[in-house]
């Protein structure tokens, strides 16, 4: 048992992050200790290359607004842990964590001598989120797959809708080298008679509905040109005939956010156009073409499926200005796959570093390289002109690391 947040913090990140994996049935075994009743709450589960997080943070919005109490589980945080378990759109308290962290360690515990194993982190992470769910009584919970689907840890759960936002190229260690066992790992997320929304790229269509067919299961695609921006800035869209405003920036949240009027109107058809519009007009989600400093814009793409999307966006939005990147990544992205698209649309382009056992250096790359990201930044702001826009992207642990440490030097 812990005393201090920061040491139950260590305990848990420093639990073995991933183990082959063959069921979930050791999941199952350690939830089934719990005896969590879940069975009234209505559950959304939302996987996908890119855009849960966005997905999750809509639906959050929008269900608060309908008085509804709601949980949410998403990963990874920018800047601290607590972001990961949301209770109403709101971090987790310090107490409230401490007070899981302490339960999930009686729980490992407790599974050790029933198995013999201990769990992962994100399997800890998972069931500390459906403990404090229970413990406030929500309404809903909203869970962020890990990783995948089939046999993500969130996937024990019956849930009441499942969404795929989309199927890129990220994971493949994991998943696979093809878009097709991509989109089939993530399709393990539908239940049996479940009910599907998803913004799949076409090419999949006939993959998807052949899934949903086998499981006797429902489904609703959205493609792009359903969905038709108004304006970027500020960003309003139409979709079936009516008109939302999205706090979000970006057309790749589009889709998103026609995913989440979709669940909403599948789960709960009573809430109001009008309070569907509050949500998605108020939802925050930082770290997506996030502004942090005059002229300086930040965004987790870490993927080549995001920063195309992202770059497009940019374009948009900022249509006469330079845009001067700053980057660094993770070793298992394919940072040069990301680099050799920025480079198509980047006036410059700077690397760094900061400090994550994945980091890949980069040095040997035909880019200007500084070593420390403070210092970067600082060069680019000082030779920053009025048409520049300066873009820190590559890694969500970058950008987390950038707004945690290096940002509030320049506020």
């Amino acid at each position: 048992m812990f005393k201090q947040l920061d040491e139950a913090v260590n305990w848990i990140e420093t639990q073995i992050k991933f183990r082959p994996k063959t069921s979930l049935d050791h999941m199952k075994d350690a939830l089934s200790i719990l005896q969590l009743d879940l069975s009234g709450i209505k559950k959304i589960h939302v996987t996908g290359t890119n855009g849960k997080g966005s997905v999750c943070m809509m639906t959050t919005q929008v269900l608060v607004e309908s008085g509804i109490r709601v949980g949410t589980f998403i990963s990874p945080y920018l800047v601290r842990f607590n972001e990961r378990i949301k209770l109403n759109g709101k971090d987790i308290e310090d107490n409230d964590l401490l007070d899981s962290i302490n339960k999930v360690y009686e729980l490992n515990n407790a599974y050790f001598e029933h198995s013999g194993l201990t769990l992962s982190f994100f399997e800890l992470m998972t069931l500390m989120s459906l403990i404090y769910f229970v413990d406030n009584k929500v309404d809903v919970i909203v869970m962020e797959v890990g990783i995948g689907g089939l046999l993500d840890a969130t996937n024990i759960l019956n849930y009441d809708v499942s969404v795929i936002t989309n199927v890129g190229m990220d994971h493949m260690r994991q998943l696979g080298n093809t878009l097709e066992s991509i989109a089939l790992n993530k399709l393990g997320i539908l239940k049996e008679k479940g009910h599907l929304i998803t913004s799949i790229d076409s090419g999949l269509h006939d993959l998807v509905k052949d899934y949903v067919s086998k499981m006797h299961s429902t489904l609703k695609i959205i493609q792009k040109h359903d969905v038709t921006t108004i304006s970027e800035f500020p960003h309003k869209i139409e979709y079936n005939h009516q008109i939302y405003k999205l706090s979000l920036l970006g057309e790749f949240q589009n889709t998103n956010a026609a995913l989440v009027i979709e669940v909403i109107k599948y789960l709960f058809p009573n809430i109001t156009e009008q309070t569907i519009s509050e949500g998605l007009s108020k939802t925050e989600h930082p770290g997506r073409l996030e502004t942090v400093l005059p002229g300086v814009v930040l965004d987790g793409a870490h993927n080549i499926h995001a920063i195309k999307e992202v770059i497009f966006s940019l374009k948009s939005i900022f249509k006469v200005y330079n845009i001067h990147v700053l980057f660094s990544a993770l070793s298992d992205k394919e940072p040069e796959v990301m680099l050799n698209e920025l480079k198509k649309y980047a006036t410059t382009i700077t690397l760094t570093a900061f400090p994550d056992a994945r980091y890949k250096n980069l040095d040997f790359l035909p880019f200007n390289f500084e070593l420390n990201p403070k210092t970067a930044l600082k060069n680019l702001i000082k030779n920053k002109k009025e048409n520049d826009v300066i873009f820190i992207t590559g890694s969500l642990h970058f950008i987390g690391y950038m707004k945690k440490e290096i940002i509030p030097y320049f506020k």
